[in-house]
């Protein structure tokens, strides 16, 4: 099935002279939280606009008070449906690919709550595509935990802003990306990306798909 994306697929609001811009980016917060295993960090971005929230975590070991001083208030004041101004945005400001890619997503997670939207169909329009296959270890597995064959070995993805990564996926949907959230599930349908890279520790993102599938009410 074919597959179409837009950045945002939701057109800009029409603001009168006068008005709140309910989707104006209010307050950022973050917290580091440990992995199941206590082996690594987890960092926690919470995004605020005066009528949405959006919460995305990535995997970071880095100290996050000078992104706290130095980057968040720069986010502060845009429009979180802006997406290609804020992912560049993001470009300059920092140079952690993963605070990149948990800004933006977090951002989209808001813009898509204002809209009462999925994310998926906020950032890919009423298109998807195949419903993403689970990448662990070098295997591969459907939703159902299948083990699948494959003839070529697929490309990863980094954590980046979401326009970023559909610029990587544009013209080679034979990649995964680490699944650190379950918004990169999101971002496979929307994206048509093939694999999602899982771990043991993180295999419940799985039940995100299953949500997403049942959402749809058909296969896939």
């Amino acid at each position: 099935m074919e597959t179409r994306v837009q950045i945002p697929t939701v057109p800009p609001l029409e603001i009168r002279k006068g008005e709140e811009r309910l989707t104006v980016i209010e307050d950022i917060r973050a917290r580091k939280v440990y992995s199941g295993n206590k082996e690594r960090n987890i960092v926690e971005v919470d995004i605020y606009t005066s009528s949405s929230f959006g919460r995305a975590s990535v995997p970071f070991e880095e100290d996050i008070s000078e992104i706290e001083e130095v980057v968040f208030p720069e986010l502060i004041g845009l429009d979180a449906t802006e997406r290609k101004s804020l992912d560049e945005l993001l470009i300059e400001i920092t140079p952690f690919n993963k605070i990149r890619f948990a800004l933006s997503l977090a951002s989209a997670k808001a813009a898509s709550s204002f809209y009462s939207l999925p994310l998926f169909r906020y950032l890919g329009g009423i298109y998807e595509g195949q419903m993403p296959l689970v990448y662990i270890g070098g295997k591969i597995f459907d939703i159902e935990l299948n083990n699948l064959s494959i003839n070529q070995k697929p490309k990863k993805i980094e954590l980046d802003t979401i326009s970023q990564i559909y610029q990587t996926t544009k013209e080679d949907k034979n990649c995964h990306i680490p699944a650190v959230d379950e918004g990169v599930c999101h971002l496979s349908l929307a994206f048509n990306i093939k694999y999602l890279e899982a771990t043991e520790e993180n295999i419940q993102i799985i039940n995100e798909l299953i949500r997403i599938k049942e959402y749809l009410g058909e296969e896939i």
